[in-house]
């Protein structure tokens, strides 16, 4: 009787974990849409594209999109030139290839993390074409940048030695973010400020010395 509890007990938490709780990768027929990037080429943008500030260009297809990326995945179709067919799966009937977007993901979904996996078996897997050790890499021969503004470049994180070399044009060993401009300050206006205060500080002490003063006078008539 216990042993079939146990048989019952273990079974439905086999059934439950293979069917309430899926890993997804870039190959998974059943990968759910909103985890990917859709490019349309009508628009030549991703599908539900916020604020499209960048252009980002796979080969010599180029679409518009997000500057900060965060989903793990995108697909574009094969009508694009971007590449072949990466790999043999099912969504490859919808015409479109499959590449998983590290290290170009600014920021995961929350609820995607513990759904999904980034690793790559093959460069293909890859947008940037170069898998090393089950993650996608930067590729030095790669056929992908990014332009802002008709500047093209590499993305930020990837090494450079001239900030021409990176689409946002700044470089410290790899393509950072443009420094924040330092907020100027206005000497008058702090001038001004600190006069204030010690004209408050001023106008205390004498109202203290005032008062201290009056009290004395007042007691001293008084004992007369």
């Amino acid at each position: 009787m216990s042993l079939c509890f146990i048989l019952v007990i273990y079974t439905f938490f086999a059934f439950y974990f293979q069917c309430g709780y899926s890993i997804y990768d870039v190959e998974s027929d059943d990968l759910p849409y909103q985890y990917a990037y859709h490019v349309n080429t009508t628009t030549n943008s991703i599908e539900e594209c916020e604020y499209c500030q960048v252009s980002i260009c796979k080969g010599s297809y180029c679409f518009k999109a997000d500057d900060m990326l965060h989903l793990p995945f995108i697909e574009i179709p094969i009508n694009t030139n971007t590449s072949l067919l990466n790999n043999n799966s099912e969504h490859q009937k919808n015409k479109v290839n499959r590449y998983i977007l590290e290290p170009y993901i600014f920021y995961l979904d929350t609820y995607m993390v513990d759904e999904i996996t980034m690793e790559c078996t093959k460069d293909s897997h890859c947008f940037t074409n170069k898998c090393v050790d089950t993650r996608c890499a930067f590729n030095e021969n790669g056929d992908i940048k990014l332009c802002i503004d008709g500047h093209c470049g590499r993305f930020v994180g990837d090494p450079c030695t001239t900030g021409d070399e990176c689409a946002k044009g700044y470089c410290d060993e790899e393509c950072v973010l443009p420094k924040q401009p330092e907020r100027e300050t206005n000497t008058i206006l702090e001038f001004i400020g600190i006069l204030g205060i010690l004209i408050i500080i001023v106008l205390i002490v004498f109202c203290i010395a005032r008062y201290k003063s009056n009290t004395k006078a007042s007691n001293t008539e008084s004992y007369k």
